[in-house]
C-alpha cells in the first residue's frame, strides 16, 4: 500500500454538477438502450450481509430506467464525455456461463465510427439535458456509465466487472452528493490510479479516496498496489463498507476480490448519494491510442450491514450548478 499525493488527482465531482432528482424527466438520445420493466428476482434479494437495497444483473435485453439513469454528461478536460450510445446490455459467456452485462463501451484516438461526443455548452439546463450539450464531430474520447436514480447511504456496494483491458480510460465506481450548504459525499474507486497509468506497473493500481469536501482538505487519496494485474480480462468484484457512526464506527473499507484493501477514517461522510458506475475518458488515465475498448459490469449490489438499515434510499435534491473545474 502506498499513500500518493498526486497532484494530477482532483475529486471526481469537482467536475460533475449535481445529479438529476428522482422522478424527474431523463433526457435520453434515440439510440440508446433503456429498460422500463423489472427483470423477476432483482428488487428483493437477501444475503448474510443485510438487506438488500439495490441490485441489478443486468439479466434483460435493455438497462433498467427504473434503477439507472444512461449517462449523458461532460466534464473536465481533454475528453467528449460519456454518452449513452456508448452502452448497451449483452450476452456473453463467463467460463462456460452466459450471463447478462452491461457493455460501456470506450473510445480512443483512433475511433472512427457513429458515436458522436458531447461538450457542455450551456449550464442552466439539468444534467442529461441534450440542451445543455452540444455534439461534437468525433466519437473519440468519449466513455459510458450509469448513475442510480436513488440516493443510498452508509452499506455495502459491490460491483463485479471486467475493467478495461487497456489505459486511455478510467473503469470507476463512485458516489456522489452535494446539495447546498456543507454537506459533501464521495467515495471512489478509479482503475487505474489517477497518476499511475503510464507506468509499466500501470495494471497493478487502484486508487480508494473519501470525501467530506470537495477538495484536498477534505479527501483521502491511496492509490494501492495490489499485486496483480487488475486489468487482465477477469472479472473481479470491488467494494466497499461504508460505515456512517450509526451502523458502525466511522470509516470505510475497501476490498478487491473479498480481499481488505485500506480502511479510511478521515474523511468518512454521511449523506446518502448517487452511485456511478462505469468507464470516462479521464485525461490522467494513458494514452489514447486506439480505437475502441469495452468495460463488462455483471452486477451492482447495495446492502445493510450489521443489520443497521442506514442504507436508505432517498430522492435526489434538485440543486443548481455546481461549477466545472479542469480536472
Amino acid at each position: 500500500m502506498q499513500l500518493s499525493s498526486s497532484p494530477l488527482r482532483r475529486p471526481m465531482t469537482a467536475a460533475v454538477t449535481p445529479l438529476l432528482a428522482a422522478g424527474t424527466v431523463v433526457f435520453t438520445p434515440g439510440d440508446s438502450a433503456v429498460r422500463t420493466d423489472d427483470p423477476a428476482g432483482t428488487r428483493e434479494q437477501a444475503t448474510t450481509e443485510g438487506q438488500v437495497l439495490f441490485f441489478d444483473d443486468f439479466d434483460g435485453s435493455e438497462i433498467d430506467t427504473d434503477k439507472w439513469v444512461p449517462g449523458l454528461h461532460h466534464w473536465g478536460r481533454d475528453n467528449n464525455g460519456v454518452v449513452p450510445e456508448n452502452l448497451s446490455v449483452q450476452t456473453i459467456s463467463d467460463n462456460g456461463q452466459d450471463i447478462g452485462v452491461l457493455v460501456a463501451q470506450a473510445n480512443g484516438d483512433q475511433y472512427d465510427g457513429p458515436v458522436r461526443g458531447i461538450r457542455s455548452t450551456d449550464a442552466s439546463y439539468e444534467v442529461g439535458d441534450p440542451r445543455r450539450y452540444t455534439r461534437q464531430d468525433t466519437g473519440a474520447r468519449t466513455g459510458g456509465l450509469v448513475w442510480t436514480k436513488e440516493r443510498f447511504g452508509a452499506g455495502r456496494y459491490e460491483v463485479r466487472m471486467k475493467t478495461l483491458p487497456r489505459p486511455g480510460g478510467c473503469s470507476c465506481i463512485w458516489n456522489y452528493y452535494q446539495p447546498d450548504g456543507d454537506d459533501y459525499t464521495e467515495i471512489d474507486i478509479e482503475l487505474p490510479a489517477a497518476g499511475r497509468a503510464d507506468g509499466a506497473d500501470w495494471s497493478r493500481w487502484a486508487g480508494f479516496n473519501s470525501y467530506v469536501a470537495p477538495n484536498d482538505a477534505g479527501a483521502t487519496y491511496e492509490d494501492v498496489d495490489l499485486g496483480f494485474d487488475n486489468h487482465d480480462g477477469e472479472f473481479h468484484t470491488y467494494r466497499w463498507d461504508w460505515y456512517d457512526g450509526v451502523n458502525g464506527s466511522r470509516r470505510i473499507e475497501f476490498y478487491v476480490d473479498g480481499v481488505l484493501r485500506t480502511t479510511q477514517t478521515e474523511t468518512v461522510p454521511t449523506s446518502p448519494a448517487q452511485l456511478w458506475v462505469g468507464n470516462w475518458a479521464a485525461p490522467w488515465s494513458g494514452a489514447f491510442d486506439y480505437a475502441t475498448q469495452y468495460q463488462y459490469i455483471d452486477w451492482v449490489k447495495i446492502t445493510t450491514l450489521n443489520d443497521e438499515n442506514t442504507c436508505v434510499a432517498g430522492e435526489t435534491d434538485t440543486a443548481s450548478t455546481f461549477p466545472l473545474e479542469e480536472t
